[in-house]
């Protein structure tokens, strides 16, 4: 890549001029060029702004190309099959982004606090975390809207982090934090950064910040790559800005793309999280003015390489779709199954082949999904588990799944297929 740093054109440059001088002369030069997006951020006396270098514009155009892909494979998906496919990325989303902050939690709780959370009622641990992701999948874009003012911020905070503060973790300013924080390195324990203070100083970069999200003179992926540089730089918290950051990304991505793009980025991220420190580190450092070009083009690379997982996902998961529901046709014939019954095993094939685990619903969610009756659903359901088609499992609320045997004859060596 031809496109170097601000740090690094110093530690190249042969002038015999003071590096400060340097970076100075270099920082003004960049932030005033031709293709220069500025974010209207200042931070400790400099501005955030991205170069649209040749690569970085490269991969936005094949980001838009892919985005195509995408949509169409996700709409060419059964609705069940769909939501149950947005579940399983949600909760991988959920488990990756708490991941790479060093927050435990198993698939077990994402997947009751993705259960509880569709109830819009009850409470479980990261059940309204749950509900914000689920909230970019709705029809209805104001559910999924940019926040407005300061106190929009920390109410998306609150939700992320519910519960899962220690006392002395918790904002003790009028929104943010009063004292002064700091992000060390994972593996060394080095100090790389400290975060912005005191509060009324977080308030004024993250008034910018709320302008640049509103900003319609940076493209779209630049934007949102700006903001979340910039969000992590001021990190106006004591503890949870990273998951905050991400999700506060995801919100701004919604907006322009997919919903399984938009909520696929933190398992990447966990992936390559190296690669994600270390640009942010090259970004932030002082000698680099504050020139976030390649912290964009590494988020915008996470963009892409999400892309490609789900098309390369959903290509395998529809075809083993398409071939389940083919034998799904011999079998009803063999067992005589009612329309209501081959429905249900449909319904549980898409929840084996695109659903979060364990694959099992209750009755109140095959209902919901098939339109059917209570005494309907309760009569395919009974017949199918005397025939040994489902298993039953568990009280208030029973849940079904395909039995060993059902699972083995429809889906065959696929059923033991990996989430992506």
């Amino acid at each position: 890549m031809d496109y170097k740093s601000i740090r690094q054109t110093v530690h190249m440059s042969r002038s015999t001029e003071r590096p400060d001088e340097i970076a100075d002369a270099e920082y003004a030069r960049r932030l005033n060029g031709w293709s220069t997006f500025r974010s209207g951020i200042i931070l400790r006396g400099y501005e955030v702004f991205a170069v649209n270098f040749r690569e970085l514009a490269t991969l936005s155009d094949a980001i838009r190309e892919r985005e195509n892909e995408v949509t169409v494979l996700w709409n060419a998906l059964p609705t069940i099959a769909r939501r149950a496919y947005l579940h399983d990325l949600i909760g991988e989303e959920l488990e990756s982004t708490n991941s790479i902050e060093g927050v435990r939690s198993t698939r077990q709780e994402i997947s009751r606090a993705l259960e509880v959370a569709l109830k819009y009622d009850g409470h479980a641990r990261f059940s309204e975390f749950a509900r914000l992701f689920l909230a970019l999948s709705d029809d209805d874009p104001a559910h999924y809207a940019l926040p407005e003012t300061l106190k929009d911020i920390r109410v998306i905070y609150d939700k992320i982090i519910d519960g899962e503060l220690s006392a002395d973790d918790k904002p003790d300013g009028d929104l943010f934090r009063i004292g002064s924080v700091y992000i060390d390195d994972p593996s060394s324990g080095r100090r790389v950064h400290t975060g912005i203070a005191p509060e009324s100083e977080i308030k004024v970069a993250l008034t910018q910040w709320l302008a640049l999200t509103r900003n319609r003179d940076v493209p779209p992926l630049i934007r949102a790559a700006l903001c979340h540089f910039a969000f992590e730089y001021i990190h106006p918290f004591y503890d949870g800005n990273g998951r905050t950051g991400r999700f506060l990304f995801a919100l701004q991505l919604r907006q322009h793309l997919s919903v399984p793009t938009a909520v696929s980025l933190s398992p990447v991220i966990s992936d390559g999280k190296d690669r994600y420190y270390r640009a942010f580190e090259e970004a932030q450092h002082p000698m680099n003015r504050c020139d976030a070009s390649l912290f964009v083009y590494r988020m915008l690379k996470f963009i892409a390489q999400a892309q490609k997982r789900i098309v390369d996902d959903l290509s395998d998961k529809r075809a083993s779709l398409l071939r389940a529901f083919s034998q799904l046709d011999l079998l009803r014939s063999e067992h005589s199954w009612n329309d209501d019954a081959a429905n249900v095993v449909a319904l549980l094939v898409q929840e084996e082949l695109f659903g979060i685990a364990p694959h099992s619903v209750t009755r109140t969610r095959l209902r919901e999904a098939l339109g059917l009756g209570r005494s309907r659903v309760s009569h395919a359901l009974d017949a199918l588990t005397r025939d040994g088609t489902i298993d039953a499992m568990g009280q208030r609320p029973v849940r079904y799944a395909l039995s060993n045997a059902m699972r083995d004859a429809i889906l065959g060596s696929e059923s033991g297929s990996s989430q992506i």
